[in-house]
């Protein structure tokens, strides 16, 4: 009886067995009761989706962590319809009017999941939930993201593209993948913080970045956990392995000294750090308590490398894997390319921005394998609101899933088809109704101006310059871009290629 509490020991043996009993019942019973709730009571009860889903939430994180999240989300829609209650208090949704009536709504917020602060002292980022931070941050980088700041800090990206290219001339088959993901965090990087992480000239990756791409897994990790406010982050950090969290608090302590450097650099530098300098020297005494601290500035320059370099070399994977795996638009596309231009240096962010076949092959890319395949939720806020002309009651999280979306038959026709003519013509319009890759609204992404001219320039400039090819012994293990996994970021297999200088 020594292994009972002190509480039990105390009592004679049939109660005690009573009062054992009595709990597992209730163990058993309350998980019975809330299941039978999310079925039958729940306000959500009446939209449709598995018993699975609808009683739990368990399927979704088991999938999630799987990383298979996107296609078993793509799957149930193709079985149930544009609105899929995919969790008993969360839907996702197809339906091209969705956008606006969730991302247009004030009223209807980023949901506190996904980017949680793990400690109260830590500063909000760009990506929190919360709307006054998630504004103040807005306006002091929106500076560095206008159309003239973009052509200034377009002419550091030319740069480090035409480094890229004189090392590709110097090889024969490369890994894409890889050098796209070096050759965008260089960029990044010396725009957030002032100095490049070397990646493109060394011609391998810097441990930065490989600790960077590793953040996935863990921030899907997390997104699960928070789902049940069991207290089980403090549990998580306590059994994170000696190894990891060295790395961890290396790549933190990085992060600081670069930031801390490109403060102290002294005049102006047009990158993005410099425009929260001038908002911040912009705001009057009275407005003190809007500039953005260091501490901001250093968590959220951090965000800003990352998620302006890993969705954007996302983008051109996707693009290039369909692309080399189709001979007429790959033709076409580097036919648009060499009449255009007569030599290298004249592919800048303006001369690409009216090329159609180019700009049609990248949406095509991005429609297939966009680099934000699963979404953060946003939560309906106090009474309720009409989403898709039905109405949803507050609390309920709400999401249009991209690659949900943009592989719905409904938006798209033959959807697993790569076509960029879908995104030429008078189709382009009817396709943009449905395709929103940076998002819209307030929570849209600011960097879509630089994406796009990053994107282009690299395109241009790599068909300009090579006849690329799969290789002969391609190792990939996959037929569709879809099936590899996704952990909120996509987890590529590399896309060996066989370049030809011309």
């Amino acid at each position: 009886m020594a292994i009972l509490p002190s509480s039990l020991q105390a009592l004679p043996l049939p109660n005690v067995l009573q009062s054992i009993a009595i709990l597992s019942t209730l163990l058993i019973l309350i998980p019975l009761l809330i299941l039978l709730y999310n079925l039958t009571l729940h306000p959500l009860a009446t939209y449709p989706g598995p018993l699975t889903h609808r009683s739990s939430r368990l399927s979704w994180v088991l999938a999630l962590q799987r990383g298979t999240l996107h296609a078993d989300l793509l799957a149930l829609h193709n079985t149930y319809g544009p609105i899929v209650r995919v969790a008993p208090n969360e839907l996702s949704y197809t339906d091209p009017q969705a956008w606006k009536d969730i991302y247009l709504n004030p009223r209807i917020a980023r949901a506190d999941l996904w980017f949680r602060k793990q400690d109260p002292k830590e500063p909000y980022s760009i990506m929190g939930a919360n709307e006054e931070a998630h504004a103040r941050f807005k306006r002091a980088f929106m500076g560095g993201f206008s159309e003239m700041a973009v052509r200034e800090c377009s002419v550091t990206m030319e740069g480090y593209v035409s480094k890229m290219m004189g090392m590709l001339r110097q090889q024969e088959v490369v890994d894409l993948v890889q050098w796209l993901n070096m050759v965008t965090f260089d960029v990044s990087g010396d725009l957030s913080f002032g100095s490049s992480f070397g990646s493109t000239v060394a011609g391998k990756p810097h441990e930065w970045v490989e600790i960077s791409n590793s953040f996935g897994v863990g921030i899907a990790l997390m997104a699960s956990l928070n789902h049940y406010h069991l207290g089980l982050m403090k549990l998580l950090k306590r059994v994170i392995p000696a190894r990891t969290r060295e790395r961890m608090l290396w790549h933190k302590q990085l992060t600081h000294e670069k930031v801390g450097e490109r403060l102290r650099m002294e005049g102006t530098r047009r990158d993005f750090v410099q425009c929260v300098l001038d908002y911040n020297r912009e705001r009057s005494t009275q407005e003190k308590g809007r500039v953005c601290t260091p501490e901001e500035i250093e968590l959220n320059m951090s965000v800003l490398v990352f998620a302006g370099s890993e969705t954007t070399s996302t983008a051109l994977a996707s693009t290039l894997w369909y692309l080399l795996r189709d001979r007429e638009w790959l033709d076409r596309v580097v036919q648009e390319v060499r009449q255009t231009f007569s030599q290298e240096e004249d592919i800048q962010m303006v001369t690409t921005s009216k090329m159609p076949i180019l700009n049609a092959v990248i949406s095509e890319g991005m429609r297939l394998g966009p680099p934000s395949a699963i979404s953060v939720p946003r939560i309906v806020g106090k009474g309720g609101e009409v989403v898709c002309g039905k109405r949803v009651p507050e609390g309920t999280l709400l999401a249009m899933n991209q690659y949900a979306v943009f592989r719905s038959a409904s938006n798209f026709p033959s959807p697993h088809t790569f076509d960029p003519s879908r995104f030429m013509g008078e189709a382009a319009e009817k396709s943009s109704a449905s395709f929103y890759p940076f998002l819209l609204g307030r929570h849209g992404c600011i960097g879509e101006k630089f994406a796009w001219a990053e994107m282009r320039v690299i395109l241009a400039r790599l068909f300009f310059n090579f006849d690329v090819s799969l290789t002969d012994t391609s190792s990939s293990t996959i037929k569709d871009w879809g099936e590899q996994k996704t952990f909120i970021f996509w987890q590529k297999e590399q896309l060996e290629v066989k370049l030809k200088a011309v």
